[in-house]
């Protein structure tokens, strides 16, 4: 545990002169506010606020041992639109440490800092210690008066819901300190802290500039470690007599951690740096000031000025060679269906493959989420006929009968996951969930059947009608008007048994509405049956109310349920976009928006390196994180997944012009594969689609789970095949040849009503 701190004062060896300087930036100014006794203390106003130290008067703080002590700043030198200011702190045990603090004024409303910490006396008994910099943001030690953002750890709702782990969970804790490795920023190597004050909407955020968060292979679990080589940093609030932002060098986790084991979580993880002469620490911190109508848009200006600091090198793939990799691995690993001889009863693809070996580990289909099954048909079945190649259509259709014939129930309600039966004459079972919640999910079975959807489509702009498929998608259709709660809901998930002529729900939970939109719209779009699109704009009157203007993005990772998440963030942008096309209103267009720029607060964004004496990692040491995104809070795990959501931020550039989501397209379309086999140098003489399912970004650092799911290959061609679909081709430099409008009649076209089918 945390000892308990104890405080002291530096104090000059001569009296200071009573002295005021100032710097501004925009609406906040930076002053040095001095007397005889004390030498100078840190004061910031802005927006009508005032800012102390975290312990007033005293910007300087160390922890030696446990135990903290403040100081002031001694003296200042006065430069051209910088101050330097100069302070000692000396520890209960006679350590000396020296402080050099460099303020900038930034664009904006904002300073930089360049601290420099020195020991220039180490004393003997004086072992470990951190160094801090802490802003009062207000007198009461209220954690609630303000709304926080920690990038996939904090956000509006946190204590709304019931937290699935114990970082930011408990509002009558004290602190709140994250190890910023597990803090992923929009698309900028800015671990950050963001408050907004309920009261008057004024923002403060607290961000650490080039982050290098380096550490060793000890670094792991909840027992104290200490040693030079830490260079990760944390980031929080302390509410301790009043509520303070925090930066701490090296980081500690804590008041509770996620890095020991379950006992362990709720105390301190401490990291920290040896005590001796001459042992330097240097950081930049950055502190910005706003006001802003809302938390969305306090969440908004924040990162986008932060972008402003700083973009992350796109690491560009041949796509094409990506591409037919992945048709090849979903080829090589297709299960026929064979009644007659020792295989399965039923095509598909395996649920999962072992690395490096590529050996099956399991053969069961799941339609949707994380099985993907006809979303990878689909993907067969769009390529073939541009390949003449009637191997690969025949595979797709042979899985999409399955799924349109067999998986309904006599209700319309869909049973998601089978699993085939091996040997002759055999036949496999249906499972009665694809969750922890029980039952059918809405998020499997509208996934799932939206695919087949799509490769309705596609067969019927090649001629060949499926009937039956477009058939099996309207009686889920039918079943979603059915049973669309009076408030235009949807449950998480429904039980596939029926109860007095009804499929009842296993989980109320109602934060994912938005799962069937994209499907019921896309429904629509091919049978004209108004039916649909009332449905799907029922549900979207929901989501609006419910999760845009509550900033609630909640439930959508399944066998998570209920939990903050990102993939809620892209099921809502998926869903609001979807009702954008369908109706061209503006203010689907800004519930998009809002989503895409939640979600992407979930992407790591900067370099996080593994252990730099690290052995070999699951993740390869010597490729880039940049684009892989935190899944859901309450766990470190991070995978691939922000990769399908390539084609919707590429939409929202072409309606916004926004540059910014261009670079995300990007990030999406490239660096999203760094860990795939693409090139047969991760795992020689393997299938080129094979790719890590998840791993940890914080520690244990790049380890994770080795194996290659379904939906891994689905993550990547279905954004792909949809950019081939409305442009004819996923190479955006041959896009950028076209005008914005021309794509967008594109779009138009694309997403034209079909003749009624009633």
């Amino acid at each position: 545990m945390l000892l308990a701190w104890m405080c002291s004062y530096a104090s000059a060896s001569e009296k200071v002169k009573v002295a005021a300087v100032s710097i501004n930036s925009g609406n906040s100014t930076l002053s040095l506010i001095g007397n005889d006794e004390m030498g100078y203390g840190l004061v910031i106003s802005a927006h009508g606020h005032r800012y102390n130290s975290s312990q007033e008067g005293k910007p300087l703080m160390v922890m030696v041992d446990g135990a903290k002590t403040y100081g002031v700043y001694h003296r200042y030198e006065e430069r051209v639109d910088v101050l330097v200011c100069h302070g000692k702190v000396v520890s209960g045990k006679g350590s000396q440490f020296e402080f050099t603090d460099t303020y900038r004024p930034l664009m904006g409303s904002g300073f930089s800092l360049d601290r420099a910490v020195e020991i220039t006396l180490a004393a003997p008994n004086d072992k470990a210690f951190n160094s801090f910099f802490g802003l009062e943001i207000a007198a009461s030690d209220v954690v609630t008066d303000h709304d926080y953002f920690v990038p996939g750890i904090w956000y509006k709702t946190n204590f709304e819901v019931d937290m699935a782990g114990v970082l930011a969970a408990n509002p009558h804790d004290e602190y709140f300190l994250f190890r910023e490795d597990r803090l992923p920023l929009p698309l900028v190597p800015l671990p950050l802290v963001m408050a907004r004050s309920k009261a008057d909407g004024s923002v403060v955020s607290l961000l650490h500039m080039e982050a290098e968060p380096t550490t060793i292979s000890l670094d792991r679990g909840a027992e104290p470690l200490s040693d030079d080589r830490l260079k990760t940093g944390s980031l929080g609030v302390s509410c301790e007599h009043s509520t303070s932002l925090l930066f701490m060098y090296p980081g500690a986790e804590g008041e509770r951690n996620h890095l020991g084991r379950r006992q362990q979580r709720n105390q301190w993880a401490n990291r920290s740096h040896p005590i001796r002469s001459g042992a330097e620490q240097r950081y930049k911190l950055v502190l910005n000031f706003g006001r802003t109508a809302d938390y969305a848009t306090a969440i908004s200006t924040t990162w986008r000025r932060a972008f402003g600091l700083y973009a992350p090198a796109i690491i560009e793939l041949p796509l094409s060679q990506v591409y037919e990799g992945l048709l090849a691995t979903l080829e090589k690993y297709f299960v026929p269906a064979d009644k007659a001889g020792a295989g399965y009863d039923a095509p598909g693809f395996p649920f999962s493959v072992y690395l490096p070996s590529g050996e099956v580990r399991v053969c069961n289909y799941q339609m949707g989420f994380i099985g993907r099954q006809i979303s990878d048909a689909s993907s067969l079945l769009w390529q073939g006929p541009a390949d003449n190649d009637g191997q690969r259509i025949e595979k797709g259709e042979s899985i999409l009968d399955f799924w349109a014939n067999e998986s309904l129930t006599e209700a319309g309600l869909p049973r998601t996951w089978y699993d085939p039966a091996p040997g002759a004459g055999a036949t496999g079972s249906w499972r009665d969930s694809d969750s922890r919640s029980g039952g059918t999910a809405m998020r499997v079975a509208c996934g799932g059947m939206e695919s087949l959807l799509f490769a309705w489509r596609t067969m019927s702009s090649q001629g060949s009608d499926k009937p039956q498929w477009l058939a099996a998608c309207r009686r889920l259709g039918d079943w979603l008007v059915d049973n669309q709660n009076s408030d235009g809901s949807y449950y998480l998930a429904y039980d596939q048994q029926l109860t007095n002529g009804r499929h009842m729900p296993t989980n109320t939970s109602k934060y994912t509405t938005t799962n069937p939109i994209m499907f019921l719209v896309a429904l629509y779009q091919a049978t004209g049956a108004e039916q649909y699109k009332s449905a799907a704009l029922r549900a979207g009157e929901f989501a609006w109310s419910e999760i845009h203007k509550r900033y609630k993005y909640i439930g959508s990772v399944i066998d998570n349920p209920n939990v903050i998440d990102r993939e809620s963030g892209q099921e809502a942008l998926y869903a609001f976009l979807s009702l954008y096309d369908l109706t061209e209103d503006k203010r689907w267009l800004t519930a998009s928006i809002q989503a895409a720029e939640y979600t992407v607060t979930w992407s790591y964004c900067y370099e996080v390196p593994a252990a730099i004496d690290a052995g070999p990692t699951d993740f390869p040491k010597d490729r880039s994180i940049i684009g892989q995104t935190l899944i859901a809070t309450g766990h470190s795990a991070a995978d691939l997944g922000f990769a399908f959501s390539a084609y919707h931020y590429y939409r929202l550039y072409l309606l916004t012009r926004d540059e910014y989501y261009l670079s995300i397209t990007k990030l999406l379309l490239h660096n999203t594969k760094q860990s795939m086999n693409w090139d047969g140098k991760l795992y020689p003489g393997q299938a080129p689609g094979l790719q890590l399912e998840a791993f940890t970004v914080t520690v244990p650092r790049r380890q994770g789970v080795m194996q290659c799911l379904s939906w891994n290959y689905a993550a990547h061609l279905e954004p792909l095949i949809r950019f081939h679909q409305t442009f004819g081709s996923f190479d955006l430099s041959r896009l950028e040849e076209l005008s914005i409008e021309q794509q967008l009649e594109m779009v138009r076209n694309c997403q034209a009503v079909q003749p009624s089918k009633e």
